[in-house]
């Protein structure tokens, strides 16, 4: 079996026993405190890790911490956060303790000690940190809702509150799934963070785990995928053992984006249209002048990112799917990350590729499936059967879609060439190569 862990952010509401600006005021605090909690707790661990390398350059020995502390060194710092978070969830400040000290582990194998990186701090929109015994997801005829516990007992007696009840806003499909399985111990619960977007919504992320029966996929067998903007990706298939392309049909190798761009189009023309009828609206919209006046606008974009996540996630799985499917142990994709600021700007903001590959990436590691980045570099332009790279074998203006090698005269639909390229092992090392005898002749 695979372990998988997960994460689902979910939007708050209401809560029953405070009104929103008293909950989110209590929030912020316990927000603060954490912060300086956390600051305060990374210092005590730097300081002692200092103290206790030169004390075992010295002796040869480790500080002893029960002698020194009469506890884990660990526990002494969880009650130096627990001075700061006076009235926090006891069981919650342990939880921030634990996510300091991994933190502080991270900060050590990234060359703290060495110079490489500076020690790690923490600013007061830090997530409020919740245990999992500390939360409880409930369904109702109206809804689901958490009960949190935020306060240790102290300040519970003084107020008289135990728990706090939030409500939850509205939910995909996915998200509702998800809690219900939670609910039903089909996932298992795991801590949660209360955090608070740049317009001021607080929402909680959930984290969760499962375990799924890991497929013997063939390693040997690699699914590339190109994508592009009206195939929003194409795939092919190289089998190492082989050495040859699987036979696939045009209508499974290719998903379509007419779907995103008819979409896109459409928002983009109604977004517009708003633009210019905001600038003369009527009394109603002109209190707080911009702001008020955009609103309209702003859940037109919520409209949007709504669209592109459900879109991503059926694209993604249907690729995982077809990995599967043909026993494919390899995903190789672009490395995105290499475009330039003006590509990525225009590519991931109005076509959410980096979001796709993401969802792609954590999809397949449910199944066991090994993804590889890669980078695009002349995949385009290098012939899939002959492995002649030149710029002439694909004419770009007159005729995107077709392929045509010059030396060998291979013609292939240009998507299905690069994902063929894309999709060989050692592709980037096998162009450098290529690129290096062209050069040399």
């Amino acid at each position: 079996m695979l372990p998988i862990n997960k994460c689902v952010k979910i939007a708050i509401k209401n809560c029953k026993e405070f009104d929103k600006k008293s909950i989110s005021k209590i929030l912020i605090d316990l927000r603060y405190k954490t912060a300086l909690a956390c600051n305060r707790a990374i210092t005590y661990l730097y300081t002692f890790a200092l103290e206790n390398m030169e004390y075992k350059k010295q002796t040869g020995l480790s500080i002893d911490e029960k002698e020194h502390f009469g506890k884990s060194y660990s526990a002494w710092v969880e009650n130096r956060m627990n001075e700061i978070m006076e009235t926090c969830n006891s069981a919650n400040v342990a939880q921030t303790r634990q996510f300091v000290v991994n933190r502080f582990k991270d900060d050590k194998k990234k060359g703290l000690f060495k110079g490489e990186i500076s020690l790690s701090n923490f600013k007061k929109n830090i997530p409020i940190i919740i245990h999992n015994d500390s939360y409880k997801i409930l369904k109702s005829d109206k809804g689901f809702h958490i009960e949190c516990g935020l306060f240790n007992l102290k300040y519970q007696k003084e107020h008289d509150i135990k728990r706090v009840t939030f409500e939850i806003d509205k939910m995909g499909n996915n998200e509702k799934s998800t809690l219900n399985k939670i609910i039903k111990g089909i996932y298992k619960q795991g801590s949660a963070q209360i955090i608070q977007d740049k317009k001021g919504k607080w929402y909680f992320i959930i984290s969760f785990g499962f375990e799924v029966e890991k497929k013997e996929l063939n390693m040997n067998r690699i699914l590339g995928i190109d994508l592009g903007i009206t195939k929003v990706a194409t795939m092919q298939i190289w089998d190492n053992d082989k050495e040859l392309w699987d036979r696939l049909s045009w209508k499974e190798c290719m998903i379509d984006g007419d779907e995103l761009i008819h979409y896109r189009q459409k928002i983009e023309a109604r977004k517009k249209q708003m633009q210019i009828a905001s600038k003369a609206v009527g009394n109603g919209r002109t209190g707080h002048g911009i702001t008020t006046r955009m609103k309209p606008l702003e859940k037109m974009n919520d409209k949007v990112s709504k669209f592109r996540e459900t879109f991503n996630h059926k694209v993604s799985k249907y690729i995982v799917d077809m990995a599967v499917k043909y026993n494919c142990g390899v995903i190789q994709m672009e490395d995105l990350s290499g475009f330039t600021e003006q590509q990525s700007e225009s590519l991931l903001r109005n076509w959410s590729y980096y979001d796709l590959q993401n969802k792609v990436k954590y999809k397949a590691e449910e199944k066991g499936i090994i993804v590889n980045l890669i980078n695009p570099y002349m995949t385009s332009k290098r012939c899939s059967q002959c492995g002649c790279i030149n710029e002439n074998n694909r004419d770009c203006k007159n005729n995107q879609e077709k392929f045509k090698c010059v030396v060998c005269r291979y013609e292939e639909n240009a998507d299905i060439n690069a994902a063929k390229n894309i999709g060989l092992p050692n592709i980037e090392e096998i162009i450098k190569e290529s690129l290096k005898v062209k050069k040399i002749n």
